[in-house]
């Protein structure tokens, strides 16, 4: 009986052992068999917009323990250590949640949740059009600043925000079309225009890529030849058998704003501007879209067909090649190319290394423009956006001006540039100017517009016809031409700024206040000369209204008789709503005049 009593006083201290035991939160022979301990638990993070984040856990376990870090709830490929720093934070990641599971021999065990908070950078709008070197509206073309993007409507505009800097890179892609890469400056809570023309693609030709080949524009001088078996892809995957070349010749004499970038190169590390004689795009790709470049040791002969503003005599024969750093938006140089071919057919041939853009530049001696930016009244305009362009070179550069309204921008000694600047969407006028051999001062200041009613319209040709001029008919019957240029700041609150006599333009006519009614817009030929016309040599009309552009070219119908060209109407409504009505219709003589009220009346935007 006394045996049976002292089990049964046992029996409660033996059960409780037993279940200490099974509890896991025992002695070392058992410590793990649930899984690591964690002793530092990760903690939440706030960083500001573009940092990165780093999240750490600290553990114990049995054996080596391996780690995996989870975003909300879902792994993060390669995040396989006891720390895990993030990519440059977006304010899209604001409020997300990070884990991490620690493993051991035993089992596994998961971490607290870190929150991540993003202190979102201050933003402004970027705002434009993207058109084709015709004119037409490209719908559904990308725009890329960072990591913001916009797609364009169907009249080619495009709005978003974008985190403001002193210079952001924006890209802009359309089927069919060379990309564009464009520098701005996006100031917070305001608004940045900036438009892009794109070009069509020259030639695209199917390549095999063990064999390699020559592929050529039709329609210029333009040519790269692929060595046999000597591309790859950019992304290291696995080679096709067949590519696709894209190759497209950029005149930039024409029109500069078909060059990417700035115009800029870095030297000595600062930004210097650089002059063009004639540039080509060079795309490679295959059936999935990858992009190709040649291979490590590999060269390519490209031939860039000569265009330039330059008198023929001031043509080097040989000059530095420069390719476009799409990250930057700096032109680098590397290499260079000498002039060959007759007359009109001239090109530059060198070798490279790589596919880009590639540019025949020079870095140009420069002087310093000083000028200053006023509105209407004499007030001074601060962060105004200042840019000049060549006349006789193919050239541009920029600054902004302070807050004094006080500019200082480099331009190319001894030349002839226009000069212009752009505050939100309002314009000034532009001012021909003719820089010397040192610094040198404006006479004047440029007017910004007294309201956002306002606009310019800008003309551009190639060499021939040696003389293209612009004419404007206003609501009072007035009309603007080289004869009578009229004025900015007052009636007619239209001129032409810059008249330009000996080919490739630009001419420019500014109206700083909109009358209501309908203004007429034309062309002529006044050398009259048809080797080749307007249409051929080619005319290119931009008119740039608020934040939005449009672009006029002469299509067929010129004939050897048509000297005047009729681009469009401008019906200007008394709430300052402009109507563009494009005409785009030839004739031996001047246009009619539009038919108007008998009372000059300005719109007054609400």
């Amino acid at each position: 009986m006394m045996k049976w009593i002292r089990m049964l006083m046992w029996l409660p201290l033996w059960l409780a052992m037993s279940l200490v035991g099974c509890g896991g939160g025992g002695g070392d022979d058992d410590e793990g068999t649930t899984g690591p301990t964690i002793t530092t638990q990760p903690a939440s993070q706030t960083v500001t917009e573009g940092a990165t984040a780093t999240f750490s856990v600290v553990a114990s376990g049995q054996g080596t323990l391996t780690y995996q870090w989870r975003r909300g709830g879902t792994a993060v490929s390669g995040a396989t250590s006891s720390s895990y720093t993030t990519a440059a934070t977006a304010a899209s990641d604001h409020g997300a949640s990070f884990t991490v599971v620690v493993t051991d021999s035993n089992g596994s065990t998961t971490s607290s949740a870190a929150t991540l908070s993003v202190t979102a950078l201050p933003r402004g709008t970027l705002t434009g059009t993207v058109t084709a070197t015709d004119g037409s509206a490209l719908a559904g073309a990308t725009v890329t600043a960072g990591s913001a993007s916009g797609t364009t409507g169907t009249d080619g505009s495009y709005s978003f925000a974008v985190v403001a800097t002193d210079r952001v890179m924006v890209s802009f892609s359309a089927t069919g079309h060379t990309a564009m890469h464009r520098a701005a400056a996006v100031t917070a809570s305001a608004s940045t225009t900036l438009n892009a023309q794109l070009l069509s693609v020259a030639t695209s030709q199917s390549l095999n890529v063990a064999s390699g080949g020559t592929v050529s524009d039709p329609g210029s001088t333009a040519q790269v030849d692929l060595p046999a078996g000597g591309l790859v892809r950019e992304d290291g995957g696995a080679v096709a058998s067949s590519v696709t070349v894209q190759l497209t010749p950029i005149d930039p004499a024409v029109d500069v704003s078909r060059m990417p970038g700035d115009y800029t190169t870095m030297v000595s590390g600062s930004a210097a501007p650089i002059e063009s004689f004639g540039a080509i795009a060079v795309d490679i790709r295959d059936s999935s879209g990858a992009r190709y470049n040649l291979a490590s040791g590999q060269t390519s002969t490209i031939r860039i067909p000569l265009s330039t503003r330059t008198p023929s005599g001031s043509i080097p024969g040989t000059i530095p090649l420069f390719y476009f750093n799409e990250s930057t938006g700096r032109w680098v140089q590397e290499g260079t190319a000498t002039l060959q071919g007759t007359a009109p057919n001239q090109y530059y041939e060198g070798t490279v290394t790589h596919f880009s853009y590639w540019n025949a530049d020079q870095v140009v001696e420069t002087v310093y423009l000083n000028g200053c930016v006023q509105d209407a009244s004499g007030q001074p305009v601060a962060d105004a956006f200042v840019s000049t362009d060549g006349i006789n070179y193919t050239g541009t550069s920029s600054t902004r001006s302070g807050t004094d309204g006080t500019f200082r921008v480099a331009v190319k000694s001894q030349s002839q540039l226009a000069i212009t600047a752009l505050s939100g969407n309002r314009l000034t006028n532009t001012l021909s100017v003719t820089s010397g051999s040192t610094d040198s001062t404006l006479e004047s200041c440029l007017v910004l517009s007294d309201a956002a009613a306002s606009l310019n319209i800008r003309l551009t040709w190639g060499q021939l016809p040696a003389d293209v001029d612009s004419h404007v008919f206003l609501p009072s019957g007035n009309h603007i031409y080289y004869s009578a240029k009229g004025s900015l700041l007052s009636p007619t609150f239209a001129y032409l700024d810059v008249d330009d006599t000996d080919g490739y333009g630009p001419e420019v006519v500014t109206v700083s206040k909109l009358m209501v009614g309908t203004y007429r817009y034309f062309l002529r030929n006044y050398r009259g000369t048809f080797n080749p016309g307007m249409t051929a040599s080619p005319v290119r009309v931009e008119l740039n209204l608020g934040n939005s552009q449009r672009v006029f070219a002469p299509g067929t119908g010129e004939g050897t008789g048509n000297y005047y060209w009729h681009a469009f109407d401008l019906v200007v409504a008394s709430d300052c709503t402009v109507t563009v009505q494009p005409a785009g219709t030839w004739s031996a003589s001047q246009p009619a005049q539009p038919a108007n009220a008998s009372t000059v009346t300005y719109c007054s935007a609400p």
